[in-house]
């Protein structure tokens, strides 16, 4: 009787053991966390600033490897066909939904193919003029275009971008038509916008608070739901009577399909955990983004909407992949 006693109260203990043998400690080896873009950019001092944050986390070495190309697409095809163990992770910006919205097929599903983890952090888009033109507020603009329509230009980093975005749903709540003009990165475009050439762009705070403090550039709207800390005066386009989509750039981190969900929950409160230092913040401030963190759920439902809302635009405005 006492043996069997025994053998009843040591069984837990046994399925116990046997259970953490079949699931060994994650993370066991260093973690890769693939960027789309090259080295130097946001997206790469900010997932720098992830992989630097969740290492400490973690206890393992967090690889970050510059995977650019297709406006992301070459750093998530990669992650969705990585094995789900939590070794290999995608830290994504929206232009991975972006490019989603405009290509009629890729190698990958979206979401689908991911165990979004969740978003880390997020910078306004704001539309701007360049400072040597006479317009004072978004108002002027607007009368401006109406009176010559297509003559007044607007300058973005590329097409099917978060500027190129951001313009065309502004002309659309305006009524107001105005030429994009696409270039190869922010250097060439802000050289344009302080000579003359292009008089209007729309660019995210990230790689305009040089040009801004410098007084080349002058803030007219942002084009998303919350003022921009840096731009407390600037009002947004729902404050002026013409919401638009939110077209600022958010950042999060996503897992292959298949990542058991114990592990996508573990890896989003450690990231919620991250977001929510001081360091973090300050650090994230000097690319004017906030901590703005999503679980997976949340996360997930927000690619699926965003996707849904860019793809309408896309179709309706004509936006293509060049």
């Amino acid at each position: 009787m006492i043996a069997t006693r025994r053998a009843v109260l040591a069984a837990p203990v046994l399925l116990a053991a046997t259970g953490s043998r079949a699931q060994p400690a994650w993370p066991d080896r260093p973690i890769r966390m693939l960027i789309g873009f090259p080295p130097g950019g946001p997206t790469d001092f900010i997932g720098r600033v992830a992989a630097t944050g969740l290492q400490a986390a973690w206890g393992q070495t967090v690889v970050v490897e510059n995977r650019a190309g297709a406006a992301s697409a070459v750093a998530a095809e990669v992650v969705s066909r990585a094995a789900p163990d939590g070794h290999t992770l995608f830290f994504a910006s929206n232009s991975v939904v972006l490019n989603g919205a405009i290509h009629p097929s890729l190698p990958y599903a979206l979401p689908e193919s991911f165990a979004p983890v969740g978003s880390f952090c997020s910078a306004p888009n704001v539309f701007w003029c360049a400072a040597n033109q006479p317009w004072r507020d978004l108002a002027a603009v607007t009368a401006a275009a109406r009176a010559q329509p297509g003559a007044l230009a607007y300058g973005t980093t590329g097409v099917g971008g978060t500027g190129h975005f951001g313009g065309e749903t502004l002309c659309g709540a305006l009524g107001i038509s105005l030429t994009h003009v696409p270039y190869r990165g922010t250097a060439p475009l802000m050289q344009d916008v302080i000579g003359g050439r292009v008089p209007l762009l729309a660019h995210g705070m990230a790689g305009a608070v040089g040009p801004y403090q410098a007084g080349h550039i002058r803030p007219l709207a942002v084009l998303g739901p919350r003022r921009a800390p840096e731009l407390p005066e600037v009002p947004t386009m729902a404050e002026l009577g013409h919401p638009v989509p939110d077209s600022g750039v958010w950042f999060g981190i996503m897992a292959p399909a298949g990542t058991a969900p114990g592990l996508v929950d573990r890896m989003a409160r450690d990231l919620d955990a991250l977001a929510k230092t001081d360091d973090t913040r300050t650090k994230l401030a000097t690319q004017a983004a906030v901590p703005d963190f999503s679980g997976p759920h949340d996360f997930t439902a927000r690619i699926r909407t965003e996707l849904a809302t860019w793809r309408e635009v896309a179709q309706r405005v004509g936006i293509k992949p060049e």
